[in-house]
């Protein structure tokens, strides 16, 4: 069996609207695999129904190492002091690799 390799998941959760400046953003990173899921759900925005790209959030699911982890969330912290509207989310992952070690 291979063995998991230890990774970080970040989750970024944000508006639809900013999901392509965000992609943009992380692509100079070498961030190029990455899903991403429409969300609905109340916070301290208010309810966002899913109804319209205004009123929707977007999950940004990306598996990465730590040091590139580090970089993303520098980007991001960054976005934030420009008072865009996200939260970032660090999980401990382990993953069964494609190719074994």
């Amino acid at each position: 069996m291979r063995s998991l390799e230890q990774k970080k998941l970040l989750t970024i959760i944000t508006s639809k609207q900013l999901e392509e400046m965000i992609l943009k953003k992380l692509a100079p990173h070498g961030i190029g695999g990455y899903t991403v899921v429409s969300g609905h759900g109340a916070g301290a925005s208010g309810i966002q129904s899913g109804m319209l790209d205004i009123d929707t959030n977007i999950l940004i699911y990306i598996i990465l190492s730590e040091p590139r982890l580090e970089r993303v969330l520098v980007e991001i912290d960054r976005m934030m002091d420009k008072g865009y509207r996200l939260k970032a989310l660090v999980t401990d992952i382990s993953i069964l690799p494609r190719k074994p070690s």
